[in-house]
């Protein structure tokens, strides 16, 4: 992908149609988000100036997941903090990515991963969690597909992403001999198979999955502003059969290791049960594998962002190197 000149397109585009989003045409600037988190969607911020947007490009497999927001962005923003959605894009305008959507550009927020306090906001962030996995209205307004249990969630979430992860470090070889055995690669796909098991034979994974949850609330898609306000972003992987372990454990995932993570247990214990917080141990097994081998994938693709390979390269092998002994600490070598 070729930034600088997805950046122009998009500056092209919005000067054609800049009654309909709100800019003035004779001063529009679009630049590059970077995700350091995977490259699977094209993001852009476009401004005039005084009015900032946020535009959202999803590739083909990823299109119906924002189709899937826009039909519920209004509800979102009403009652969960989403951004407000400001037009839709039915075509394809880059090449490769046939949709996409612009939003609200939130100004002047921080990450709760970089917030100097981020506790206070979490407990605000916990609440709004427990409200939207049991939000009725909203699973109604979701598509429905035929019933599932939270082993089938976790699979979706965690298992077939690792193993199409799996894959495509296997056909990049070469990229990351230097610091991956062919050794560790195996036990990638045997490590894979071992959680999956677990997961299968937890009794707690048994129950159907009817939970409402946002799937990615990590301390990138949660923004603060002000003094203990915030706003949720990213809500293309929205589902109404997932799992409320999966959300509660990638927004605790940094006190996981804190001493105060056994206050945080008896939040999360009080607003969602014994059962979630049995779930919910499995499910940062799986994030920390998640730090092993989806990183690599990330390290892969980012072949195809010249302009920010690098940097990600770096961040990918060094959250790997740190976090494969710790997965061997934790859970052992199989």
């Amino acid at each position: 992908m070729n930034v600088r000149l997805a950046e122009r397109i998009i500056e092209k585009w919005a000067s054609a149609n800049a009654g309909a989003i709100g800019l003035d045409p004779n001063h529009i600037q679009a630049s590059y988000i970077y995700n350091p988190g995977g490259f699977g969607n094209l993001s852009l911020r476009l401004s005039d100036g005084c009015t900032g947007l946020h535009v959202k490009l999803a590739s083909p497999d990823r299109s119906e997941r924002l189709q899937q927001w826009a039909g519920v962005s209004g509800y979102l923003a009403e009652h969960y903090a989403a951004p407000k959605l400001v037009h839709r894009i039915d075509r394809e305008i880059v090449e490769g990515y046939p949709y996409g959507l612009v939003f609200e550009y939130i100004e002047d927020a921080v990450p709760l991963a970089k917030a100097p306090n981020p506790e206070a906001i979490l407990k605000g962030v916990i609440e709004t969690a427990s409200k939207l996995h049991r939000d009725g209205i909203l699973r109604g307004m979701l598509p429905e597909a035929e019933a599932r249990t939270y082993a089938d969630a976790f699979e979706d979430e965690y298992i077939s992403r690792l193993t199409e992860d799996l894959e495509g470090i296997r056909a990049s070889r070469e990229l990351l001999r230097d610091f991956v055995s062919d050794e560790t690669i195996s036990w990638f796909g045997e490590e894979i198979g071992r959680l999956r098991e677990t997961v299968r034979q937890t009794p707690a994974f048994g129950l159907p999955a009817r939970d409402v949850v946002h799937n990615d609330l990590n301390g990138n898609n949660v923004l603060t502003c002000g003094k203990d306000g915030f706003r949720i972003i990213d809500w293309d992987d929205l589902s109404g059969q997932g799992d409320a372990a999966m959300d509660y454990s990638v927004m605790l995932w940094p006190v996981k290791h804190d001493p105060s993570w056994p206050i945080w247990r008896e939040k999360v214990l009080a607003a969602a049960g014994v059962a979630v917080t049995e779930r919910l141990e499995l499910y940062f097994r799986a994030k920390l594998l998640d730090d092993v081998i989806d990183v690599l994938a990330d390290y892969v693709e980012s072949e195809g962002v010249p302009e920010h390979r690098e940097e990600a390269q770096r961040r990918a092998k060094a959250v790997h190197l740190r976090s494969y002994p710790q997965y061997l600490a934790q859970y052992g070598a199989g």
